[in-house]
């Protein structure tokens, strides 16, 4: 039982991500002129483009949430995307510079990622579970990838 919970809980901590992978994807022209994604650019010197950023935090988004989801290279998934929401708090949602309803507004949302980077670590630690293309060949798919290191 409490397999499938665990199953149920690595489904649903994705899909945030792939969802606004797709979002930006379909929409990049707006996440290029994003105040954040200027901001980084600008910090490595202008060696990676705004153009360039937001493709990669659109990859990120999608390609480590579906990695998560069907449970391939899980722990390294999860660690990525837990240094990128870590950043997006930081770049994005820093609400300690704010004031009134946009100070609220970004702490809700620093919150909600701080909780999701939580999921994260968790999954991080314990792995993909037993129904995951991790380990698919396991002994009848038993264990999680945290018996291996």
């Amino acid at each position: 039982m409490w397999e499938v919970i665990y199953a149920l809980g690595r489904i649903a901590v994705p899909i945030v991500f792939i969802v606004f992978g797709v979002i930006q994807f379909m929409n990049i022209g707006n996440y290029i002129a994003n105040p954040a994604v200027v901001q980084v650019s600008t910090l490595t010197g202008g060696v990676l483009s705004p153009t360039v950023i937001a493709y990669l935090v659109a990859a990120i988004d999608l390609v480590g949430g579906l990695l998560v989801l069907i449970g391939f290279m899980t722990r390294w998934a999860a660690v990525v995307l837990f240094v990128f929401v870590g950043l997006t708090i930081f770049f994005v949602h820093h609400f300690w510079d704010m004031e009134g309803a946009a100070r609220a507004l970004n702490q809700a949302h620093a919150l909600k990622n701080l909780a999701i980077m939580g999921a994260l670590l968790m999954l991080a630690a314990m792995g993909p579970g037993r129904w995951s293309v991790d380990n698919r060949n396991s002994a009848a798919g038993a264990g999680s990838q945290s018996s291996r290191a």
